[in-house]
């Protein structure tokens, strides 16, 4: 099956992240173009994790030096993914916008190639993003005049400036420690601020999720009992499938675990989702027609400059 060349790792065998459990049930053994990579659920609340887990290092030099050529085949934007981003900025805007004051505040964990910190600072507000790639945060910062930082959430320092409203659309999902990065959100944040957060839903969809850059996979429970966990009450007025907002607390929810049968729900869903489902569906072939396309169309632009 065509796909991309897989990231060598070692990795290591870890807990839990949300609850510290060990217990755990194998959910799959390929990834969405069928090379080896297990995932696995814990059968104690639900979160779902590559085993083994990528260490700190690897993760750092994978997302560094390799993620977007295998996720988008270029080390910058293209014009489809900037049109994609703007619009989903747009919309995401819409909402967010009406939470917080004019002016304020905001920062974008993720940023790509810059486009929902273009919108944002477009509507007036104080941004500033960060970006691992060195590729897309340059491009950023130099199409749009924005602060992106090449680094780890948790190796940057901010000083004394707190936020108003801290944005990350599908990030969490590849972070080896998801609960230490939404404490140190929440530690970023102004008292009362929002944090939006956005997600593959692995509840919803269930055939090609798994791939090497997704370490955790999070359904609306398990996403739901992390941020309480970690000091946020949901925003129900705010709730979409694939994302929630999240509002600061001053301590942490103490009842957190209030899903005590998603592990068991979750895994029923799987029963039903097999590898045949997958090779019989479109999907696999669909993304490697599609990596396969943009690889032609980017020789293409080379050829003609």
């Amino acid at each position: 099956m065509p796909g991309y060349r897989p990231f060598h790792y070692v990795g290591e065998k870890i807990a839990c992240n949300l609850c510290g459990s060990r217990e755990q049930a194998v959910l799959g053994t390929r990834d969405r173009w069928l090379n080896p990579l297990t995932n696995v659920i814990c059968t104690h609340c639900g979160l779902i994790r590559v085993d083994p887990m990528p260490t700190d290092a690897e993760l750092d030099r994978y997302y560094t030096d390799h993620y977007r050529l295998h996720y988008q085949s270029t080390l910058e934007p293209t014009p489809k993914s900037i049109e994609r981003g703007s619009k989903g900025a747009q919309a995401r805007l819409a909402r967010l916008s009406k939470l917080i004051a004019p002016g304020a505040r905001v920062l974008d964990i993720g940023a790509g190639g810059g486009e929902f910190l273009a919108e944002a600072k477009r509507l007036g507000f104080e941004v500033e993003g960060i970006e691992p790639s060195v590729g897309f945060a340059g491009y950023a910062e130099r199409t749009y005049g924005v602060k992106v930082h090449v680094s780890p959430l948790n190796k940057i320092d901010f000083g004394d400036r707190k936020f108003d409203l801290v944005h990350s659309f599908h990030v969490f999902e590849h972070l080896r420690d998801p609960f230490a990065s939404m404490k140190l959100v929440h530690a970023l944040l102004k008292p009362g601020g929002y944090f939006y957060v956005a997600v593959p839903n692995m509840a919803e969809k269930r055939t090609g999720m798994f791939h090497f850059a997704h370490v955790h996979g999070f359904a609306y429970e398990s996403l739901r009992m992390m941020a309480e966990k970690a000091g946020f009450e949901w925003v129900p007025s705010q709730a979409l499938r694939a994302a929630q907002v999240f509002r600061r607390l001053e301590e942490p929810v103490k009842d957190w675990f209030r899903f005590p049968n998603h592990a068991a729900e979750l895994q029923q869903k799987f029963r039903d989702s097999k590898l045949s489902l997958h090779l019989l569906s479109a999907d696999p072939y669909r993304r490697a027609w599609a990596r396969l396309k943009r690889k032609l169309s980017e020789r293409k632009l080379n050829a003609a400059r």
